[in-house]
């Protein structure tokens, strides 16, 4: 019972989710379900009287009989073809209903797809580098396309199979009524004992199925994504067999999965053919009522097509009951994104403020700012103040893990501070002007993700190919250093570049990025360990892109290497959390021991690789 509420809960909440035009068309097919349910009250009132007129017995008069000739021949016809007519409409009502829940399916699908990613949209960036939402592409697609094939689809089965069902119960009951009440009781009695049977063994399955399926995806992916080290450690076997191993331990939970729903399916018709027959020639065989086999052949046939008839939806019923209920580990876990409450506010949203009311004139400054990730209790930024002045190249250096990322996301307001402020010329910036703000920076990371399409999008990421104006894209790769490059390319802009940029190398993706940020007009422009991971001819075209864009706008660099922060105007050294010194590269070195250690180690790894060539 707790089971079923349960159920109903997840179901209703799931219903509320959706726009009212899909709730909408949910009510359409109740209709269309109730004329398919009188079409088949018809057709079993047309066979109970066309059987009636061939035993000769009484039988009361049809609506509409005094349009049908009196004579038996004609009249027997007559009904026949009026049957054959009625049995060609129900089919077509039926074809009509299975379309429009199928529609009805694939719309909800894109409804919640669309939930399911706008919601992620609102998230604060804390929810995206949280370790327990890695995955965000396979909950949509696969978890969504589960919900929306497994439980929304049987429960628009399950309403129209119960309408229909409804329907030929009543007609069943104005024919034979207590007969008709020991069939329905049965039936329901048989269905209650299977399912508690069943749905217990499936909902088990269909957990281990999830979970197991999971770490197969994740075993592929990691394969997949280290694939040189793969090869060059001969561990192929090693992730075969990996995968192997989980994808057998799953192999029981899907057949039975898949077999258990059909299971009453499969005895529901032999058991309410003998429950039909058993109740129709009781009174026969026993001598009661019944002495003639002819004055029965009318309820046998009646019943015996109100089995054909009833069988198929109340099949469609119970397998829709058994799969929705097997489908709750799915549904809730689609619900966990559905209902997402919503962490940010979004441009459109604080369309009161421009990006050029919150440009920094001035300066760009962080006022005793402390920070610490949600469900942690450690600060990793503890009281940071620092100024950039706008126009100015500002290094942040430090080891890893000191807090110079961390710091940069505070800046471009990826990040909220947990205390302290973000000041923008002297004023501190709030909720409703991050947006704003965020309109006027841009982020090139040390593996910048490019989307797979052409250049010409790349670019203008994030708008539309006819509001793309291409005079500002080739001015932005001109500024950064490659539009020679693209110029000499067969399909020059709309060269595809594959996913995330694959058929680029490194300088040339960084410089893409570089002028992602030149297209967008950025003010403000942080630079997170961009060129760490290119060779140093490669890191010198990529930093004379970087000199040009400087004269436009504010540079924050985080790096390591010396070569990207000797030009920098003032940098700032990380330890812990803290900043632990601050100046110019020459103040740095005359102030922090630490700073000139870091720099002597630099220049001494430098002279050894000349000495070594």
């Amino acid at each position: 019972m707790q089971s079923t509420s349960k159920t109903i809960t997840l179901l209703v909440r799931l219903f509320k989710a959706l726009p009212r035009k899909s709730q909408s068309y949910f009510w359409l097919l109740v209709p269309l379900s109730i004329f398919n349910g009188l079409a088949e009250v018809a057709v079993l009132a047309l066979i109970s009287r066309l059987f009636t007129i061939i035993a000769g017995l009484p039988n009361p008069p049809l609506p509409f009989s005094y349009l049908i000739p009196t004579d038996p021949k004609i009249k027997i016809i007559s009904i026949i073809l009026i049957y054959i007519g009625m049995n060609w409409m129900s089919a077509l009502l039926k074809l009509t209903l299975k379309a429009s829940q199928e529609k009805l399916r694939h719309i909800i699908y894109i409804d919640l797809s669309k939930i399911a990613q706008r919601n992620l949209f609102l998230q604060n960036y804390e929810y995206f580098i949280s370790q327990f939402n890695n995955d965000y592409s396979t909950k949509i697609l696969l978890n969504i396309q589960r919900v929306s094939s497994n439980l929304v689809l049987p429960f628009l089965r399950l309403t129209g199979s119960t309408i229909i069902v409804c329907f030929i119960f009543i007609a069943i009951l104005s024919i034979e009524k207590a007969k008709a009440i020991y069939l329905i009781v049965l039936l329901l009695l048989f269905y209650t004992i299977t399912s508690l049977i069943v749905t217990p063994y499936i909902r088990f399955s269909n957990k281990n199925r999830i979970k197991l399926e999971k770490e197969t995806t994740t075993i592929l992916k990691e394969s997949i994504k280290t694939i040189p080290d793969v090869h060059l450690t001969s561990s192929e076997s090693y992730f075969t067999n990996k995968f192997e191993q989980i994808s057998q331990e799953t192999t029981p939970y899907i057949w039975k999965g898949g077999l258990l729903p059909d299971v009453p399916r499969a005895i529901v018709e032999p058991f309410g053919i003998t429950l039909i027959f058993s109740i129709g020639l009781f009174p026969y065989l026993t001598g009661g009522e019944a002495n003639n086999l002819l004055e029965i052949v009318p309820f046998l046939a009646t019943f015996a097509v109100s089995a054909l008839k009833l069988t198929p939806p109340l099949q469609t019923a119970f397998a829709s009951l058994i799969s929705i209920r097997s489908g709750v580990p799915d549904l809730e876990e689609a619900l966990n994104l559905i209902e997402l409450p919503k962490k940010r506010i979004t441009r459109e949203e604080s369309n009161k403020y421009n990006s050029q009311g919150i440009e920094a004139i001035n300066s760009i400054r962080l006022s005793h700012l402390n920070y610490k990730y949600p469900h942690s209790k450690n600060l990793v930024l503890k009281d940071i103040n620092l100024t950039i002045q706008v126009g100015s190249r500002v290094a942040f250096v430090g080891k890893t893990g000191s807090g110079k990322s961390t710091t940069a996301n505070q800046l471009l307001c990826l990040l909220r501070p947990t205390s302290g402020n973000l000041q923008i010329d002297g004023i501190n910036l709030n909720d409703q002007e991050v947006p704003a703000w965020q309109s006027n920076c841009a982020y090139v990371p040390q593996s910048i993700n490019l989307l797979n399409t052409n250049i010409l999008e790349n670019i203008a990421y994030g708008v539309i190919r006819e509001k793309i104006n291409q005079n500002s894209v080739w001015d932005a790769l001109e500024a950064a250093q490659i539009a020679d490059f693209i110029s000499d390319l067969p399909e020059g802009l709309y060269t595809h570049i594959g996913e995330n940029g694959v058929k680029l190398s490194g300088g040339q993706r960084q410089r893409l990025a570089i002028a992602r940020a030149i297209y967008r007009q950025s003010k403000f422009l942080v630079l997170d360990e961009a060129t760490s991971a290119l060779d140093n001819q490669t890191e010198a075209d990529v930093m004379k892109a970087i000199e040009i864009i400087g004269r436009r706008c504010t540079i924050v660099i985080v790096a390591h290497r010396l070569s990207t922060i000797l030009k920098s105007d003032y940098i700032y050294e990380f330890d812990n959390g803290t900043i632990k010194a601050s100046g110019n590269f020459k103040q740095l070195l005359e102030k922090s021991d630490s700073f000139k250690a870091l720099v002597n180690a630099e220049r001494k790894s430098t002279k050894n690789s000349i000495n070594q060539i």
